[in-house]
């Protein structure tokens, strides 16, 4: 998945225009930007630190990496020290097998930075319940000809459903990647396949039980796709909202970052397959 690092260039825009009227502002004093994601089962590696900078009008924004931070992160009373990844400023990772993202535990993120500690709280939800795939095999003819194109149009009319239960409105995410080692494109002129880069797509944050996948715009390949349902927690989902505001009413950012800003939050997920053939 691994999520939306868009975001986090987004709150930037939005965080550091605050600064724009402000004619004295102090190059020392900055606050730090948190970017942390933890799901339910996997290895603690998607934790970001960043600091806010000047903004000027016309000057490339270039946020700095937070490279010296000593993060904790709590779980029922037990502290786990991260560690900064090599080659990757800014991010940190839990070098050890013993801090396990279970569902329903909550989960305590804290550093210093200023003389201030920095910290916030994220509960892992529950899994996406009742997920369901409509099929698991789909044909779609590769357009060569005018003829195939005609084709293709009725093609793009079958979709694959993609439905779970819903009944309280929570926030899910779909990511949908091609996980051949070689993927074929649909389209013969798309070189990405060619390269062997894999197609992925990542939806927008839904609070809807059914999400419908159509070809060249939920998947461009042929082969072996995995889908990964995401279930999330409101703070993700409000970030988002802020995130995509119109660059005309730049309000705050959504945080739940003491005494600093940016998100920490938690997932779980469910993971399905289908196949994407030719005829």
């Amino acid at each position: 998945m691994k999520i939306f690092n868009k975001i986090l260039g987004l709150l930037f825009l939005v965080i550091i225009s605050s600064c724009e009227d402000v004619p004295d502002y102090d190059q020392e004093v900055s606050e730090p930007v948190v970017e942390a994601f933890i799901y339910e089962g996997e290895l603690v590696d998607d934790i970001y630190l960043k600091k806010t900078v000047p903004f000027n009008i016309g000057s490339n924004i270039d946020p700095e990496p937070i490279n010296d931070a000593t993060i904790i992160i709590t779980n029922n009373g037990e502290n786990f020290i991260l560690s900064p990844v090599m080659n990757e400023p800014g991010r940190y990772f839990y070098d050890g097998s013993d801090l396990s993202i279970n569902i329903g535990d909550s989960y305590q993120l804290a550093f210093e930075y200023q003389g201030k500690t920095i910290s916030s709280t994220t509960t892992i939800p529950n899994k996406p319940d009742g997920v369901l795939i409509s099929k698991g095999l789909i044909e779609v003819p590769e357009i060569n000809s005018l003829q195939d194109l005609r084709g293709f149009r009725e093609s793009f009319q079958k979709t694959i459903d993609v439905t779970w239960n819903n009944s309280d409105g929570s926030y899910y995410y779909l990511v949908i990647e091609n996980v051949e080692d070689r993927p074929s494109s649909i389209d013969p002129t798309d070189i990405f396949g060619d390269l062997g880069i894999n197609f992925e797509f990542t939806s927008e944050p839904i609070q809807q039980g059914l999400f419908q996948l159509r070809p060249m715009i939920h998947y461009t390949q042929y082969g072996k796709h995995k889908i990964t349902i995401y279930k999330v927690n409101e703070e993700y989902a409000l970030l988002y909202e802020t995130s995509a505001q119109d660059s005309r009413d730049l309000n705050e950012p959504y945080t739940n970052i003491n005494n600093g800003l940016g998100i920490f939050s938690g997932f779980s997920s469910q993971e399905f397959y289908f196949y994407v053939i030719g005829n």
